[in-house]
């Protein structure tokens, strides 16, 4: 089927058209008929590129009510500099992925638009650089879970651990080429230390904003807990578990804990003397250690100060 063809159909069936789109403003008025006219090529041409299979005029009409549901969640019109990558990403997947298009489109987009802005452009960079290697939708959802969990969402690291090993292993090599990750390294946090190696002389060091008003959580000093091999964060009547891993932080509340236990100096002599080259280890008030990563807070500090192995 050529680029025509949808055209001849949407214009066959220009009146259902016209009110798939009239109910769509009365949601959202902000819809504009250039948003329509920008992106309705763009998006079906995509579409269509190096496709060879037929779609029925069913599968159009219902391609141009997801296309009109991407306008009226306003997905379309807030990729701003990510469009040229989003549009090359459909043009350029597996024609298996689109085969089904009501399924890969809504789950791709909804995948994307979780993805802080900030991040969009390095996450639809490495999914345009994997994508020559997936070829079925189950392989898709489980590299743009992969690059969600690498976009700085350290809680989605165990997910990913059941979920990288069904890669077929060109996905994992490629995995392994633009993320630095494996079946191996994804079961720890940071880099897993190996036989007589220190993290003395390859340790990063990162400070977690706290501050309300410098967009950090903390109304009150924070102080570090250990509950269940979980790292809890209180600051005053409030309580967060903390994620951590070299792609991010993150951070939620949660109900106060039962039974935590805290740590109010360093333990290991190791972490010891790293600190001591970024902070004053008479100021720790709280400390989390594991082999790999060590957390502190300080006296008259919000952030949380972090030290960990890294790959590089």
């Amino acid at each position: 089927m050529n680029s025509t063809s949808w055209k001849d159909t949407l214009k066959k069936e220009k009146e259902v058209c016209n009110q798939i789109i009239f109910a769509a403003r009365k949601l959202n008025p902000q819809i504009t008929e250039e948003d329509v006219s920008h992106h309705l090529v763009l998006f079906f041409d995509s579409l269509f590129f190096n496709f060879v299979w037929q779609w029925e005029e069913g599968v159009i009409l219902s391609l141009f009510e997801t296309f009109v549901s991407l306008l009226s969640k306003q997905f379309l019109q807030r990729l701003g500099n990510f469009e040229p990558f989003f549009y090359q990403v459909i043009k350029e997947c597996h024609p298996n992925l689109k085969q089904s298009p009501n399924l890969f489109i809504p789950y791709l987009s909804n995948a994307i638009s979780k993805v802080e802005d900030g991040k969009k452009e390095l996450y639809l960079k490495r999914l345009l650089s994997l994508l020559p290697k997936v070829q079925t939708m189950e392989e898709l959802k489980i590299v743009l879970a992969v690059l969600y969990w690498a976009s700085g969402k350290p809680e989605y690291r165990e997910v990913i651990q059941s979920l990288f090993p069904l890669l077929g292993d060109d996905l994992k090599t490629e995995c392994k080429k633009i993320l630095g990750i494996d079946e191996t390294s994804i079961q720890s946090p940071f880099v897993p230390s190996t036989q007589n190696q220190t993290p003395k002389g390859n340790f990063h060091f990162r400070s977690i904003p706290g501050y309300t008003l410098l967009g950090g959580n903390f109304t009150n000093l924070p102080k570090l807990y250990a509950n269940l091999g979980n790292v809890l964060v209180s600051s005053g009547e409030s309580w967060y578990q903390l994620f951590v891993d070299e792609f991010g932080t993150s951070l939620y509340s949660i109900e106060p804990p039962m039974s935590p236990t805290i740590t109010s100096s360093p333990v290991s002599n190791v972490w010891k003397q790293i600190l001591a080259q970024k902070l004053d280890p008479n100021s720790i008030t709280s400390t989390f250690e594991t082999e790999t990563y060590a957390l502190y807070t300080l006296k008259h500090s919000y952030q949380l100060y972090l030290f960990y192995l890294g790959r590089t």
